[in-house]
C-alpha cells in the first residue's frame, strides 16, 4: 500500500460510499488540501469511459457553487479524482442533527439551484441531488459535488444509471434516465426535507414506491411544524417542483432562484447569514489525526495524470505554472507568449499582407441624403489608409481601392495575373431615416473581426470620416 495518489500525499479517510472513498490530501507542490475520491474501476470499457467522462463534466463547469476538479489520477485498476477540498460537512451531515432555519434554507436552495443553472448550460444534468452530495462551507455558502451519475443531453436512452432512492424522481420509476426535470423534481425534494425535516415519499426511512410514482404527498404548508410560518411563494413553489407530470414543473431553476430570493429580501438581514452559525458544530474537524494513511500502491508514483498531456515534463510545467501568482506570472507569461512568437515572427518578417476590399454594398431609404462627396470609393478610401497606417506591410489588390503599381503606358505586356488576397475586407452600409449603420468586417490569416459604426445621415463629411476611420481602427487592432 501507498500513502501517495500521484504526486498528492493522502491524510485520511473523509468518507466512504457506494460509489468510492473519499480521502484528505495534500498537495506539497502547491501547498493545499485537496479531496481525493478513489474508484475500482470495473472491467468493462464502457463503465470506464464513464468514470472518466465524469470527470471531464464537472472540470468544464469553473463556478464557485461547484466543487471543482483539480486532477485524475489512472492506474490499471483504480481512477482517482482529485478535487477541491472544502472545508465544512455535507448537508446530510447538518440535517441529521439540525434544523436549518428559514435562512439557511433560502441560502442552500439558492445556491444549488444556481449550480443546476450551469450545469444545464452545459447541457448536463446532475441526476443524484441529495443532501449527502451538498457541501457546506466555512464560509456559509452551499457547492454541488458527485457528478458521478451525470450524463449529457441525449446520451444514449440506455444510459440510466439511477441515483440514490432519495433522489428518484417519478418518471425515473418507468426506467427514464436521469433528466433536467428530474433535477428539478429532486430540488422540490430537498427544500421539503429542509422545510420539514422528513422526506416527502420515505416511511421509516424506506422509499414509499406508490407515494412516489403518483407523487402523492402531503402539502409543504400542512407538513411543516405548526410553529414554522412558511411563506406562501415557498409552499407554492415546492408544490410545483414535485408535481407528478415533468411537464408541470417549472421549465428550469429560474423561477425557484427568483421565489427563494424574494422570501430572503422578507428576512431581517441580521438574521439572513446564518448558514456557517448553525453548520458549525457538524464541520469535521482537521487535527492530529490528518496522518497519512495508506491507498492502493499502484496509485502512487505510477499513476498517470489523465487531464495532463503526456506526463513528467509537461507535468511539471502545469504545478510550476498553478504556484505562481501576481507579477511572477504575468512575467512568466509574457516570456511564455515571447517564445511562443518568435518563430511566427521570423517566419513573417519582410512577407506583405494582401487586403482585397469587396465592392462596398450601399443601401438608402428613399429621402436619405449622404454627405456632400461621399461614393463609395470614398469609403473605401478610408478604410484603406487606416489599414495602411497599422502596418507598411500591407496591400490592398482587387477592382475596389486597389493601391497596385501605376500602369506603364505604351507597354504590350499582358495584364497581370489577379493576386489572391490574404485577407477580405467587406463593407455593408444601411440607412433608415436620419441613422446610418456601417458593418465592417475583416476575415482571413485564421481569424475574423467585425466592427459596427453609426452614422448620422445629416451629419458633415468630416463627422463621417472620423467615425468610419474610429470603426476601421478597431478592425485592424492588434
Amino acid at each position: 500500500m501507498s500513502s501517495y495518489v500521484g504526486p498528492y500525499r493522502v491524510l485520511r479517510l473523509i468518507n466512504q460510499g457506494g460509489q468510492g472513498s473519499v480521502y484528505l490530501g495534500y498537495d506539497e507542490r502547491l501547498q493545499r488540501r485537496v479531496a481525493i475520491k478513489i474508484y475500482s474501476l470495473p472491467a468493462d470499457r464502457a463503465s470506464r469511459r464513464q468514470l472518466q467522462h465524469e470527470a471531464q463534466l464537472v472540470a468544464a463547469m469553473d463556478s464557485p457553487k461547484i466543487v471543482q476538479v483539480h486532477d485524475v489520477i489512472e492506474s490499471p485498476r483504480y481512477l482517482a479524482m482529485v478535487m477541491e477540498y472544502v472545508p465544512g460537512c455535507s448537508l446530510e451531515d447538518f440535517l441529521s442533527g439540525a434544523r436549518p432555519s428559514l435562512a439557511a434554507v433560502m441560502t442552500i436552495g439558492i445556491d444549488v439551484a444556481g449550480a443546476l443553472a450551469i450545469a444545464r448550460r452545459q447541457g448536463v444534468v446532475h441526476g443524484d441531488l441529495k443532501p449527502g452530495n451538498i457541501l457546506l462551507t466555512a464560509g456559509g455558502r452551499a457547492k454541488l459535488t458527485d457528478f458521478g451519475i451525470a450524463r449529457r443531453k441525449g446520451a444514449a436512452a440506455g444510459d440510466t444509471r439511477p441515483g440514490s432512492l432519495s433522489a428518484l424522481a417519478p418518471e425515473q420509476l418507468d426506467g427514464e434516465p436521469p433528466g433536467r426535470q428530474g433535477d428539478l423534481f429532486a430540488l422540490g425534494i430537498l427544500l421539503y426535507r429542509m422545510l420539514t425535516g422528513r422526506h416527502p415519499f420515505m416511511r421509516d426511512s424506506t422509499l414509499d414506491v406508490a407515494a412516489l410514482r403518483s407523487a402523492r404527498h402531503e402539502p409543504l404548508a400542512q407538513a411543516a411544524a405548526a410553529e414554522d410560518e412558511l411563506p406562501v411563494a415557498m409552499s407554492q413553489l415546492v408544490d410545483q417542483l414535485l408535481q407528478l407530470d415533468p411537464g408541470s414543473r417549472p421549465r428550469g431553476t429560474v423561477r425557484a432562484r427568483q421565489a427563494m430570493r424574494e422570501v430572503m429580501r422578507g428576512i431581517p438581514l441580521a438574521s439572513q447569514r446564518t448558514l456557517a452559525q448553525e453548520a458549525a458544530p457538524y464541520f469535521r474537524a482537521d487535527g492530529p489525526q490528518d496522518i497519512a494513511t495508506l491507498v492502493p500502491q499502484e496509485l502512487g508514483s505510477d499513476g498517470r495524470s489523465r487531464l495532463i498531456a503526456g506526463s513528467g515534463v509537461v507535468h511539471r510545467l502545469r504545478f510550476w505554472w498553478s504556484g505562481l501568482h501576481g507579477v511572477r506570472r504575468g512575467a512568466a507569461a509574457a516570456g511564455l507568449l515571447a517564445l511562443c512568437l518568435l518563430p511566427l515572427i521570423v517566419a513573417t518578417a519582410g512577407r506583405e499582407t494582401t487586403i482585397a476590399f469587396a465592392e462596398p454594398s450601399v443601401n438608402y431609404q428613399a429621402g436619405v441624403v449622404a454627405p456632400l462627396g461621399f461614393t463609395r470609393s470614398w469609403l473605401v478610401t478610408q478604410v484603406r489608409e487606416v489599414a495602411a497606417a497599422r502596418s507598411n506591410r500591407i496591400r490592398v489588390v482587387g477592382s475596389a481601392g486597389s493601391t497596385s503599381a501605376a500602369p506603364r503606358y505604351g507597354s504590350r505586356r499582358p495584364a497581370p495575373s489577379p493576386v489572391r488576397a490574404d485577407e477580405s475586407i467587406t463593407l455593408d452600409l444601411r440607412c433608415r431615416g436620419e441613422l446610418c449603420v456601417l458593418d465592417l468586417a475583416r476575415a482571413g490569416t485564421g481569424e475574423a473581426r467585425a466592427s459596427q459604426a453609426v452614422l448620422l445621415a445629416g451629419g458633415s463629411l468630416q463627422d463621417w470620416e472620423r467615425v468610419v476611420r474610429g470603426s476601421a481602427a478597431a478592425l485592424f487592432s492588434r
